[in-house]
């Protein structure tokens, strides 16, 4: 019954209904998310939530934004299956710390990384259908740039350059799955973007240089193999695997080799 997504500007749903957050209890929220159901002392939360300044009699404060906000989020519903309510209250020693309590389906960040390993296992085993099928799901999860509201901010920044990576090899990943169904055509575009924004990235041009020699384009895999090569030799690095395929492609090799990867990581 709760939903949280992250994947873009905060949104909040309980019981399929949206709910508004004050700027506060926004950032407590998304700070809470970030640990990954670790529990948070309350200090340390309230350098989060006041951006380094707490102020005085924050940990009165800091408790009624904690309570504001179980309320908002829990109802009958959306306890868990021991009953406890979505955010806990743990003793650390003389401080309190707080947790999220919620799974992996209820968050669409986390639902969107179980997803991706699902799709690696399946393209893993050559059913490239039912992974292209799985990735548009977990594509679907994107409304913007994760973590939108709180990815200027210090504890925010590592695990929204996370998430975006995690984009990244869900469109490769979906791009390889297109590949293996034949569908080469349609996802010589997209790679082209992607390589231009990402030229040092090895899987990216082997799949492009796949998509285009498979698609009837000789020369276009020719050249996107050649200007691999020389931006690599230019950074002083190594491009042996790039030349023994552009040494396929200038001898006309009827099919070329898919990468040895499934999707790339970061």
């Amino acid at each position: 019954m709760l939903e949280l997504q992250i994947l873009g500007p905060l949104v909040v749903q309980v019981n399929g209904n949206s709910v508004s957050l004050g700027p506060r209890l926004r950032i407590l929220l998304l700070a809470l998310l970030v640990a990954r159901r670790q529990a948070v002392p309350a200090p340390r939360l309230a350098q989060l939530v006041w951006s380094g300044a707490p102020p005085a009699g924050w940990r009165r404060t800091l408790r009624s934004h904690v309570y504001h906000l179980r309320r908002v989020l829990t109802s009958d519903q959306a306890k868990d299956c021991s009953g406890l309510q979505v955010i806990t209250a743990i003793r650390l020693g003389e401080e309190c710390a707080y947790a999220l309590r919620v799974s992996d389906d209820q968050v669409d960040a986390w639902r969107a990384e179980r997803l991706l390993g699902q799709a690696r296992k399946v393209l893993v085993a050559g059913q490239p259908e039912e992974a292209s099928g799985i990735l548009a799901h977990a594509l679907a999860s994107w409304h913007g740039d994760p973590l939108a509201d709180v990815a200027d901010m210090p504890f925010a920044i590592d695990e929204a350059r996370r998430l975006g990576h995690m984009l990244r090899s869900i469109r490769v990943a979906k791009i390889e799955a297109a590949i293996g169904l034949g569908l080469h055509y349609e996802i010589i575009g997209e790679l082209e973007s992607m390589v231009t924004r990402w030229p040092d990235d090895l899987l990216l041009r082997h799949l492009l240089v796949l998509a285009l020699h498979r698609g009837g384009r000789v020369a276009d895999a020719a050249r996107v193999c050649r200007e691999g090569i020389e931006a690599m030799l230019n950074q002083g690095l190594e491009a042996s695997g790039l030349q023994a395929l552009q040494r396929q492609i200038l001898a006309s090799a009827p099919a070329l080799p898919t990468p040895n990867t499934v999707v790339a990581t970061d």
